[in-house]
């Protein structure tokens, strides 16, 4: 599975955000837009070429929010929506060209019901699982983050409760169980901020590991292909 979704992406390629925007002149300094010109339906595409979609979709995305950061003390957006909403991506900026509901169903399409938890994060008008939201982290993250942290070790900013944003900040550091021999910190690189669960979609098998997802990483950068289950990918 790994090594067939890599292989997609290499021969995809990765480009820069390049596409001109007619609402530019509306967006913050330094924003970038996803490609908002006439262009071919998705669904016509060949795997290829939607692969690049979603890479300069994702790759847009990662612009907004390096320039959010930029004028919010290094800081990334609590929700996705506040990129739109202050206006570092134009209004249809969080819906990807690969989702049929049109941002309706959230992050990950509803037939892909054996990941109902990332619903907990879900905001109108977006296809994307942002993985660090602000919404309250209702998963077992307990059990699941390296060094099996107590809620007051995660809890950063001692509300009495552990968001997504919390949760993923400790296991970019700390690692998970998952990993072996020990948990350990991952490279920013390879552990995703952003997520597209749909790529494959409707073709996508039954079966969760024949699924791809396309990803933005947390250095706002990188876009690489990984199973649902990321961390069971290997570098």
């Amino acid at each position: 599975m790994k090594r067939m979704c890599l292989l997609a992406l290499a021969a995809a390629g990765l480009a820069g955000c390049s596409t001109t925007c007619p609402d530019a002149g509306s967006q913050k300094a330094g924003a970038c837009c996803p490609p908002c010109v006439s262009q071919p339906a998705y669904g016509t595409l060949g795997a290829e070429q939607k692969l690049q979609r979603l890479t300069e979709e994702l790759q847009a995305i990662g612009v907004a929010m390096q320039k959010y950061a930029w004028d919010h003390e290094g800081r990334f957006p609590p929700r996705l929506s506040h990129l739109v909403a202050q206006g570092y991506l134009p209004a249809k900026g969080l819906v990807s060209s690969a989702d049929p509901s049109g941002g309706k169903e959230g992050g990950v399409p509803d037939a892909y019901s054996e990941w109902g938890q990332a619903k907990e994060t879900d905001e109108p008008g977006s296809s994307y699982l942002y993985e660090f939201s602000e919404a309250v982290c209702q998963w077992d993250w307990k059990s699941y983050l390296g060094g099996k942290p107590s809620q007051s070790d995660v809890d950063s900013n001692r509300d009495g409760t552990v968001t997504w944003a919390e949760a993923k900040s400790w296991q970019l550091t700390h690692g998970d169980t998952t990993q072996q021999p020990t948990s350990r910190a991952y490279a920013k690189h390879r552990f995703p901020i952003v997520r597209c669960y749909w790529y494959d979609y409707p073709h996508a098998g039954a079966n969760p590991e024949s699924r791809c997802t396309v990803n933005l990483s947390v250095d706002l950068q990188t876009v690489f292909v990984a199973q649902p289950w990321w961390e069971k990918d290997r570098p």
